[in-house]
């Protein structure tokens, strides 16, 4: 025989299924979730108690915390927290760190978490540490909870560690012409989504009347990603874009930039580029501004090749970005809807762009449009066709964005007297039009989804900004398969309320 094989005694191999311990583990588990089910919790604890110990079986204690939390029995809590602090498994500790958070007991579960190795690090268990941090409402309460918890949270960077410049071309100005936004309900749209919006455009009047500059912040030494996060080389994190820390802190392991304009960030929709990403880029296009390479999104960049390339900037300016690079210098810019008033300030980009667009004009553009939504695969809309071909009767014409280059979509807005269109990207493009654009704007929404609707108002602002009559149509949809079905004469009775 073989001096390295070994007889193995069979007689001492226990199947786990068929073991009578792991036997009694499955009953006693099916008890627990029958006594939960029913909310039978002091039944349920006393079984608990009577089973094996629950840091042998970890999934008891889960059980044996709730039914303790519902009967409000101290003792019981305080002996389930104590046995956490003997289990293994990180993630079943956060896990009962969460439980005992919703019953509003951040001291307890701020313990838990600091019961976990000392090198330990993870993302829920910064998520679950920052929301702790905020919960207590008395000081004692507050000062022991953060302390239990800091070491999961990476410290943030002051903020007297970076430089705020002005747009160069920016002025006092702060131009919003007359505008008229309306809502109008359709049938099968709870009332109550209606009064939401109205609150939320009360909201944007109040914002508008702090008259905010634009400004681009300058950063020394720092890394930055494709979502627009930024932080330092000891981990000090000076804008988080996610749940996740510093990926990496040291420079020389990741691309080398020593002066770079970021205008990556977490959102890549085309809103999120037409609005916010272009118009700061207008601080970045000043002669007067370092000239350096332009970090993006991936997604970003064909968009920036459109947009810029229409105003002479090189390609081998842009930078697609999929990981974290470091910048001994960089510059971060982007706009919000409440500083577009300052319309001196974004000439670099929206007034160059329109002024290439009408160098351009050379293709007879409708004035009086629908934005097709036959490239568009989300948000289910049935019958459009039908749809299209009544609005064209009425001398509408319907028009496939996608189909179209950047400077020709400026010039279809900018010389336009009617747009009508569904929620959806192509209104981005109202920052392009002229004062006066009579606007209706159809909203599918339900409900379920009326958390959406910060979202969802974004171009109503945009039409605040530029001076637009807008009308936000509220359209019901279905909440299984959100699709939903625009009717002509709801167009109709809007045109022809004026």
């Amino acid at each position: 025989m073989d001096h390295d094989t070994k007889l193995i005694d069979t007689s001492l191999i226990i199947d786990p299924v068929a073991s009578p311990a792991n036997e009694s583990y499955r009953r006693t588990m099916r008890k627990l979730k029958g006594f939960a089910s029913a909310g039978r919790w002091l039944k349920l604890l006393l079984a608990a108690k009577k089973s094996e110990s629950p840091v042998a079986h970890p999934y008891f204690i889960d059980y044996q915390l709730r039914a303790a939390l519902e009967l409000g029995d101290e003792v019981e809590i305080k002996r389930c927290c104590a046995e956490s602090r003997q289990i293994d498994d990180a993630d079943r500790v956060i896990k009962l760190a969460s439980l005992i958070t919703k019953w509003k007991r951040p001291l307890d579960a701020a313990e838990m978490l600091n019961g976990l190795p000392a090198d330990f690090k993870s993302d829920k268990a910064r998520r679950l540490a920052v929301r702790l941090k905020k919960m207590p409402e008395d000081r004692v309460t507050r000062r022991n909870v953060r302390r239990l918890v800091s070491r999961f949270i990476p410290p943030r960077a002051a903020r007297t560690e970076t430089i705020t410049h002005r747009f160069p071309t920016d002025s006092e100005i702060f131009s919003v012409p007359p505008s008229r936004i309306e809502v109008v309900r359709l049938e099968g749209v709870e009332p109550k989504i209606e009064e939401l919006v109205k609150t939320l455009f009360t909201k944007f009047e109040v914002r508008l009347e702090r008259k905010k500059f634009p400004v681009v912040t300058e950063y020394r030494d720092v890394f930055t990603n494709e979502l627009g996060m930024i932080w330092s080389a000891d981990g000090s994190v000076f804008q988080a874009t996610t749940g996740a820390g510093p990926s990496v802190t040291d420079p020389t392991s990741v691309p080398l930039f020593d002066t770079a304009f970021s205008c990556a960030g977490r959102h890549k929709g085309y809103f999120e580029w037409i609005v916010r990403r272009l118009s700061g880029l207008a601080w970045r296009l000043d002669p007067s501004t370092p000239d350096c390479p332009i970090l993006l999104r991936k997604q970003h960049l064909s968009l920036a090749k459109d947009a810029l390339g229409a105003l002479g900037i090189a390609e081998d300016k842009l930078v697609a970005i999929e990981g974290p690079v470091f910048c001994r210098q960089l510059y971060v810019g982007y706009g919000e809807i409440g500083v577009l008033p300052r319309r001196d300030a974004f000439q670099g980009t929206y007034g160059a762009l329109i002024a290439a667009a009408e160098h351009q004009n050379d293709r007879e553009m409708p004035r009086r449009f629908y934005i097709s939504r036959r490239d568009s695969a989300r948000r289910s809309m049935a019958g459009e066709l039908e749809f299209e071909t009544a609005l064209a009767e009425r001398g509408i014409t319907p028009m496939v964005l996608s189909e179209l280059g950047l400077l020709d979509k400026i010039n279809l807005f900018r010389d336009a007297e009617l747009v009508i269109g569904a929620h959806g990207a192509g209104l981005s493009h109202l920052v392009f039009a002229k004062p006066g654009v009579r606007v209706i704007e159809i909203a599918p929404t339900t409900l379920a989804k009326s958390k959406m609707l910060g979202v969802q108002t974004c171009f109503t602002r945009l039409s605040v900004v530029y001076g637009h009559h807008h009308t936000f149509m509220l359209q019901p949809m279905d909440s299984v398969t959100s699709e939903w079905s625009p009717n002509i004469a709801d167009i109709d009775r809007v045109l022809a309320a004026g």
